[in-house]
């Protein structure tokens, strides 16, 4: 079991003690951190049992990216456009599977396709927000969960976007590839900020 394996399945259990119910946003990030538990062991499986876990990743990709999209356009409150955003994402994502990088290879350019849209709309959002002067909106909880998978977009999509094994194995210190320290970062920040939300949102629902 490696760090992101572990961060992960501590992530989904803080998560799953402490998540209110009766909240959406609460509801579809534990749903997240579900699938990318089952998504690890499934993995671990198919490794096990010597076969290509291409596919379930791709599967997972579709799910993720589709759940962070929801989130994202709800604390937004943008619905009309993830009516639009999201169709075009899982279109594009099932054409590429089956048409262009197929089900036998990992698919780089879904998920940077849905890393994108997601960066797009986030930034752009943010943007808006600082010209409307609107700076609680950044000091919020809710925004804290919406920037908690930036890194994570951003850093594997760089890396995604050379499809490139030889700099992804490119050697940084000692045996640890470039691929191993970026994917660390990224998960170490990504799990670390959600823990982070749900804490606060605990925090805050005890001091009303």
């Amino acid at each position: 079991m490696n760090f992101t394996q572990l961060w992960v399945i501590i992530s989904f259990f803080i998560v799953l003690v402490t998540y209110n119910r009766n909240n959406k946003l609460h509801r579809i990030l534990l749903g997240i951190l579900s699938i990318n538990l089952i998504n690890e062991i499934v993995c671990l499986i198919l490794l096990y049992l010597k076969v290509n876990i291409s596919l379930a990743y791709n599967i997972n990709t579709f799910f993720h990216h589709s759940l962070w999209l929801i989130i994202l356009f709800s604390i937004i409150k943008r619905k009309k456009v993830l009516n639009i955003v999201l169709p075009i994402f899982l279109a594009y994502g099932i054409v590429n599977l089956f048409l262009f990088e197929g089900i036998q290879k990992f698919n780089y350019y879904t998920f940077i396709f849905g890393s994108f849209l997601y960066l797009i709309f986030f930034i752009w959002e943010s943007f808006y927000r600082l010209k409307i002067e609107d700076l609680e909106f950044f000091l919020s909880n809710s925004y804290i969960l919406i920037f908690a998978p930036v890194l994570f977009f951003f850093g594997l999509s760089v890396v995604f976007g050379f499809k490139s094994k030889e700099l992804s194995d490119t050697i940084i210190f000692g045996n640890t590839r470039l691929y191993t320290v970026i994917g660390y970062f990224v998960n170490f920040v990504y799990y670390g900020l959600i823990n982070v939300y749900i804490y606060r949102e605990k925090k805050i629902k005890y001091e009303h």
